[in-house]
């Protein structure tokens, strides 16, 4: 059984030609980088609709299942980095990030971080 980051931003209109090109770099950069492609999926971001921005981001990562604990771990650490850079990125939105049921918490200076306990 996986488990796997969610990711969706909210806002009252759509993202801007600039925004889409910076979170398409951020992607590319991180999936190129990503160490574990053998046995964890790349980062993934869901279709929407221009004509309903409510939300204007959204997608879901799942981590790599595997006998070593620390691939999950840094697979995890990895992909909050990646959304810390395209919630930056992202100017006014709402947003909200968990790993199944645990919320992770964002930190103005460090980003996105899953709770202590």
């Amino acid at each position: 059984m996986g488990v796997s980051v969610y990711y969706t931003c909210m806002r009252n209109h759509n993202l801007t030609n600039s925004e889409e090109q910076e979170i398409t770099a951020i992607i590319d950069k991180y999936n190129a980088g990503f160490e574990l492609k053998d046995i964890g999926e790349t980062f993934c971001v869901y279709d929407y609709d221009r004509d309903e921005p409510t939300v204007i981001f959204a997608g879901s990562t799942k981590l790599p299942s595997s006998d070593d604990f620390e691939d999950t771990l840094h697979a995890l650490f990895y992909w909050l980095t990646c959304l810390t850079d395209i919630r930056r990125s992202i100017s006014n939105g709402d947003w909200h990030v968990h790993l199944d049921d645990t919320d992770a918490i964002w930190d103005e200076e460090t980003g996105w971080q899953m709770p202590e306990d």
